[in-house]
């Protein structure tokens, strides 16, 4: 399996980087509460979901049953997501090569 070293230091599988920023890219373009709400639990463990947003993440497998987000899932906004509040943006979470 290949890796990739992330922005935020973390090596993660490709596929599993590929994956993610799929669902990023349609979570800020078509639900963009929900993407907000990911961004804001990866930014702050403490950070209480609004609404039934934490049940929605849950089925989208990007929070645990226990509303945590898994360790890979939390790199891997990190590294891509920057901006705050509703400035949120995407950017590649891999760290350029170049």
């Amino acid at each position: 399996m290949e890796t990739l070293i992330l922005k935020n230091g973390a090596e993660e599988v490709e596929s599993l980087v590929r994956g993610i920023m799929w669902v990023l890219r349609t979570l800020i373009d078509k639900q963009p509460g929900l993407f907000y709400e990911l961004v804001m639990k990866c930014r702050d463990r403490q950070h209480r979901f609004w609404g039934d947003t934490e049940e929605r993440l849950q089925r989208l497998k990007l929070v645990e049953a226990n509303g945590d987000v898994h360790d890979s899932i939390r790199n891997i906004v990190l590294s891509a997501v920057t901006g705050d509040e509703w400035e949120m943006e995407l950017a590649s979470p891999v760290v350029d090569s170049a």
